[in-house]
């Protein structure tokens, strides 16, 4: 299990905050920011959207991919991810619709 998350840290630090922009199929833009801590294979943190902090469950990480779920409004939004070297490129399933996102890393100014 280590292994695969020595791939994907070697691609990229996975801890700290992320930036994507969600645009959904009616157009509505919805920016994102991924608050994302990686222990072993194992992923924590939160998402937070215009509608609230919406908290990370199930983590995990797999090689150079990230899964895990968001909960909104009672329901689960499966998020998978895979790692670049200054990105991750996430697909979002919100009912029967996938988006693809892809976040940059905040980094210090």
């Amino acid at each position: 299990m280590l292994a695969g998350f020595a791939v994907c840290l070697a691609a990229v630090n996975l801890n700290g905050n992320w930036k994507g922009l969600l645009v959904l199929n009616d157009g509505t833009e919805i920016p994102l920011v991924y608050k994302l801590k990686a222990d072993g294979d194992k992923l924590t943190g939160n998402v937070e959207t215009n509608t609230g902090v919406l908290p990370i469950t199930d983590g995990r990480i797999k090689g150079d991919s990230v899964m895990f779920n968001v909960t909104y409004n009672g329901s689960d939004i499966p998020n998978k991810g895979k790692c670049y070297a200054d990105s991750i490129g996430m697909s979002i399933t919100i009912g029967e619709d996938v988006y693809h996102v892809t976040t940059k890393k905040v980094t210090d100014q």
